[in-house]
């Protein structure tokens, strides 16, 4: 898979993840959730300036973000929860 190919579909993992995701009410969720999306704006803008190794790489770290506050019980995943290694 290109590297574009791979930057799309982190992306639109991404949209869906914060569309579905619900902050718990716990100490240090809400602080969590803005950090992952200030990663995923900054995603967002090297995408749209074409930089997408840079977009791959801030996608990832989102994931990493999000994965770790949903297992630590801070976020719901919602329907996106198939894309979390939550069980796991």
């Amino acid at each position: 898979m290109r590297l574009e190919e791979q930057v799309v579909k982190e992306r639109e993992r991404a949209i869906l993840a914060f569309k579905e995701l619900k902050v718990n009410d716990l100490p240090g969720a809400r602080d969590l959730y803005e950090l992952a999306k200030a990663y995923y704006d900054d995603a967002l803008h090297f995408y749209d300036k074409e930089k997408l190794l840079e977009a791959f790489e801030l996608f990832a770290y989102v994931w990493g973000l999000l994965d770790a506050g949903a297992r630590l019980g801070l976020f719901d995943p919602g329907a996106a929860r198939r894309h979390y290694k939550i069980e796991q």
